[in-house]
């Protein structure tokens, strides 16, 4: 379940959220920490939802400054007026919880313990005297310092279900974005999502209609097949609308989100057994290699790895950054025999550049960096040379540097007049969707191919390889349109 926080300030302004709410909703939290006189009965009786009051003290990351008394007077008055929940924190004073207790009615109470600096060492001392104490729902937010924290957690929620007691619990900040995903997919109560961006009760609070509709977390269980990206930064990545709207397309029951890791051993070592598949992204293609306990031939030849697969409990590693690359090249002309200028020593150069190898085609390598050119032309087996130095004598000009990329749109990584009819112009950066580089070509005549045709085929064969089914490519390609021009 989908629970919203409702963080206004005004009893008008509180109605009003909870009517945009329960679009969303499937339980409403009054944070009457948030009002100045909160007309309870006004509140619950504005929705036909269920409803938790929750008045949360400022050393547990409320606004309520007031005495313990007039607190737990308040969630008092909240079970008079009906409220389905009330949650109180553990740090409440003894006597004021049995008070509480005996005033419940139908009200179901929440027993809350929140730690906004760190997952404690002694999380599993807090969770059992949390048991012993007999409330009906236990609620633990701890922040996460690392991806691995969340693991911790999960292990939490595993043992109350063992325990066959309800529990809410996952992890707050950047870092733990992930258990407000999963942790109800593992057995959690429920998930807290905002109202909107800017309405968020905590740290690392994920929107309820990007829960709902794009991680689908009330409609998935423990059988759910978990995929992700595994990167840092990976805030600005698309493959979480890519491959979860794909994902519905085929009626699947699948997830992919963002893994923000930071040591790389420690998170595949923690995470192996939850997942079933994952993209790879900056600066782990290389690492991950040593981690692998298979590798396809390509991507060995490469030195890089872009998607994860777990078979048998092995993890196997690929390159569809090189297939895709491919893919869109000869879609738009033959590449045996061809002479191929590429801009760019990185890693996308250094799998694009083998593919093409692989097909036939003769390769020329340019970088700023000439000893990085130089590196990537001995391994791959062919030439560098400069732009001057080719001037137009090539069939194929591919781009894999970021120059041109948002937000430097007005530049160019080549010259214009060096470009001829027919050529074929490939630009690997797909942020603004037409470079000034495919613009020029495209006035002079040349065969474009834009970065978006590489992104999506690499993703289409990741889908591809983790389902065994046919990617929704059209799909997958609409998504990506909407998302850079939005």
């Amino acid at each position: 379940m989908i629970c919203v926080p409702i963080t206004s300030k005004t009893i008008e302004e509180a109605v009003e959220e909870i009517k945009k709410a329960e679009n969303v909703a499937d339980i409403i939290e009054l944070r009457v920490d948030y009002l100045k006189n909160p007309d309870l009965e006004v509140l619950i009786n504005a929705t036909q939802k269920q409803v938790i009051v929750t008045c949360r003290k400022k050393s547990e990351g409320g606004l309520y400054d007031g005495d313990e008394k007039g607190r737990v007077a308040l969630l008092l008055n909240a079970i008079a007026a009906g409220a389905d929940y009330v949650d109180i924190e553990l740090s409440t004073p003894e006597p004021l919880l049995e008070e509480l207790i005996k005033k419940k009615a139908e009200t179901r109470f929440i027993l809350s313990y929140h730690n906004f600096q760190q997952v404690p060492e002694d999380l599993q001392v807090t969770f059992d005297r949390m048991l012993q104490k007999g409330f009906e729902i236990i609620k633990i937010a701890v922040m996460a310092n690392s991806i691995e924290d969340n693991l911790k957690i999960f292990d939490i929620i595993k043992q109350a279900k063992d325990k066959k007691s309800d529990i809410i619990a996952f992890c707050m900040g950047e870092h733990g974005e992930i258990s407000r995903i999963l942790s109800p997919i593992f057995g959690s109560h429920l998930t807290f999502g905002s109202l909107s961006r800017g309405k968020e009760s905590a740290p690392g609070q994920i929107p309820a209609d990007i829960l709902k509709n794009i991680y689908r977390v009330n409609e998935l269980n423990s059988n759910t097949n978990i995929y992700g990206l595994i990167g840092n930064p990976v805030k600005e990545s698309m493959g979480y609308l890519i491959h979860n709207r794909s994902f519905v397309k085929k009626e699947l029951e699948n997830i992919y989100l963002p893994f923000l890791v930071e040591d790389l051993p420690s998170f595949v070592s923690g995470y192996r057994t939850y997942l079933k598949g994952m993209s790879v992204t900056m600066p782990f293609k290389e690492q991950v290699i040593p981690l692998l306990d298979e590798i396809d031939e390509t991507a060995k030849k490469i030195g890089a790895v872009n998607t994860l697969q777990i078979r048998d409990g092995k993890l196997f590693g690929c390159n569809t950054d090189c297939s895709g690359a491919v893919k869109a090249l000869e879609e738009k002309t033959e590449l045996n025999g061809k002479k191929v200028f590429m801009i760019g020593a990185g890693g996308a150069a250094r799998a694009i550049g083998f593919g093409i190898m692989e097909k036939g085609a003769s390769l020329y390598i340019f970088d700023l960096d000439t000893q990085k050119a130089d590196s990537l032309a001995a391994d791959l087996g062919c030439r560098t040379m400069s732009a001057e130095s080719i001037g137009s004598d090539f069939d194929i000009l591919i781009n894999c540097s970021p120059v041109g990329m948002h937000p430097n749109v007005e530049k160019t990584p080549f010259s214009k007049e060096r470009l001829k009819k027919g050529m074929v112009v490939f630009d690997a950066v797909y942020n603004p969707l037409k470079t000034r580089l495919l613009r020029e070509a495209e006035e002079i005549g040349c065969v474009t191919i834009p970065g978006i045709e590489l992104f999506v085929n690499q993703a289409v064969d990741q889908f591809e390889l983790w389902t065994g089914e046919k990617a929704p490519k059209d799909l997958m390609k609409e998504i990506v349109l909407e998302r850079l021009k939005s």
